[in-house]
């Protein structure tokens, strides 16, 4: 019986290594090194970032940055360029809420001071003093281009204004928070044509 009992522990020990054996010899399961999705080898970035290393789909350039003075009831102006086209983020803020500021986009070397108190300029942004502060414009699928930037102090004192252009490319650029096309002008106040232009 003893002898019985050793053969088929043998048998057994037999098929335990044998079951072992074609676990250990299986192919293990491959799959994408992340943030990397899909089957290999067929691997690929994820939605909204770009290969090879998946980084954002989103470049944005600061094309423009002022401070400087405004004064009253001046009209203060420079050309500059859009390199390539994308979504143009403009952000102005001013000292005195209760100042009246407007900004304004023109093609380049265009709008004279009595072409824009008729408002008969080709604006590409405009937007009229409102409550709002900082104004925040965005406009998507800007061209590229020479433009002329205005800001436009419509009060009797004197202001202090900053202005930041930014242009923004890619499908996973964040939006300019509270950035719109246009801002409404105020209905309590009475605009009065500005008398001059002055170039920074």
């Amino acid at each position: 019986m003893a002898r019985e009992w050793r053969f088929g522990a043998s048998l057994g020990a037999a098929a335990l290594a044998l079951t072992l054996g074609a676990c250990g010899g299986s192919d293990p399961v491959q799959v994408c090194t992340p943030p990397k999705v899909g089957t290999p080898p067929n691997c690929s970035c994820p939605s909204g970032t770009l290969e090879p290393d998946c980084r954002a789909d989103c470049m944005q350039t600061n094309i423009y940055q002022e401070n400087g003075a405004v004064p009253a009831f001046t009209l203060v102006y420079h050309d500059f360029s859009v390199p390539d086209s994308g979504r143009l983020d403009v952000t102005m803020d001013w000292t005195n809420a209760s100042s009246l500021m407007g900004f304004y986009l023109v093609p380049a070397n265009t709008c004279t001071v009595d072409e824009f108190n008729a408002r008969s300029c080709d604006f590409v942004m405009r937007s009229e003093p409102s409550s709002v502060k900082p104004r925040k414009l965005s406009q998507a699928s800007f061209t590229a281009g020479n433009y002329r930037w205005i800001v436009a102090n419509y009060s009797e004192s004197d202001e202090s204004a900053a202005l930041q252009i930014i242009l923004s490319k890619g499908t996973a650029c964040p939006a300019l928070a509270g950035g719109s096309p246009s801002a409404s002008s105020r209905s309590d106040v009475t605009l009065k044509p500005l008398g001059r232009m002055e170039h920074r």
